[in-house]
């Protein structure tokens, strides 16, 4: 006599086995990679970093060695609490000094001084940030003969001011040493614009957004993002999972294979 089942219970055996169904969905294989990067070592990052470690993120913090405990900047104190948390501290030059306008000598001072700087402080320091989001060949070149493994540009990726541009950066990066980024977020970047970033990556099938942002807090200057803003993208952020989104530091998907620091 073969066994009867309730009715509920074979509509609970068939979706089980339905392909695409949010059980699967959730086991995804990652396509689109977001990098939560964050600029300059500013005070506020404590606070940010405390934010992505709630929901289970890990950001890259890009650290002027030169301005650690000076005013509204992180203390080596604060900065060794975000590198405790499993966040990624990179270089970002000496004083955030543009490097275009140097001479080669000024930029290698710069670059690999700032990395020294950082790694006798007890960091791996694996990726750059070029102050401004600019570097010319020079930069690029120095920041590879400083050991670098990877660095960041800003711009270059689709967002409103670009629509031309392609969505994300490829995986490997086209370029190790002028990863493109969306422009910086500013005070007024929404949320809906923030998502969009994100779904303009996965819509084009995936690849690696890395994001900028600045200072985290309410009215403190045009490159700013209030906490509440960012809370709601990271937790949207969050649920995107189930669709083969993930967050990752630079250097876990970009890092390349630094080297030690000249005169280390």
């Amino acid at each position: 006599m073969k066994p009867v089942y309730p009715a509920g219970i074979l509509v609970a055996l068939a979706v089980a086995v339905l392909p695409g169904t949010p059980a699967q969905a959730t086991d995804a294989k990652p396509r689109t990679i977001v990098a939560l990067t964050f600029d300059d070592g500013d005070a506020t990052h404590l606070a940010a970093a405390r934010m992505l470690q709630k929901r289970g993120m890990r950001g890259t913090f890009y650290i002027n060695s030169g301005t650690v405990g000076g005013e509204d900047k992180l203390t080596g104190r604060q900065l060794a609490a975000i590198a405790k948390a499993g966040h990624e501290i990179g270089g970002h030059t000496l004083n955030h000094t543009r490097l275009t306008e140097l001479l080669p000598e000024q930029q290698r001072a710069q670059i690999c001084d700032d990395r020294r700087a950082l790694m006798k402080r007890g960091y791996k320091v694996t990726t750059l940030a070029y102050p401004f989001g600019v570097a010319d060949a020079d930069a690029r070149r120095t920041a590879r003969l400083c050991g670098y493994g990877a660095a960041r540009q800003v711009g270059g990726l689709k967002q409103w001011g670009c629509p031309g541009c392609p969505a994300a950066e490829t995986l490997p990066p086209a370029d190790r040493w002028a990863i493109r980024t969306p422009r910086s977020f500013e005070e007024d970047t929404e949320v809906r614009q923030m998502k969009q970033l994100v779904l303009n990556a996965e819509k084009a099938g995936g690849g690696l957004v890395p994001l900028v942002f600045h200072r985290v807090c309410d009215d403190c200057g045009l490159y700013s993002t209030p906490p509440e803003r960012l809370g709601e993208f990271l937790d949207w952020l969050a649920s995107r999972k189930s669709r083969g989104t993930v967050v990752r530091t630079m250097a876990e998907v970009a890092g390349g294979k630094p080297r030690p620091a000249p005169g280390n």
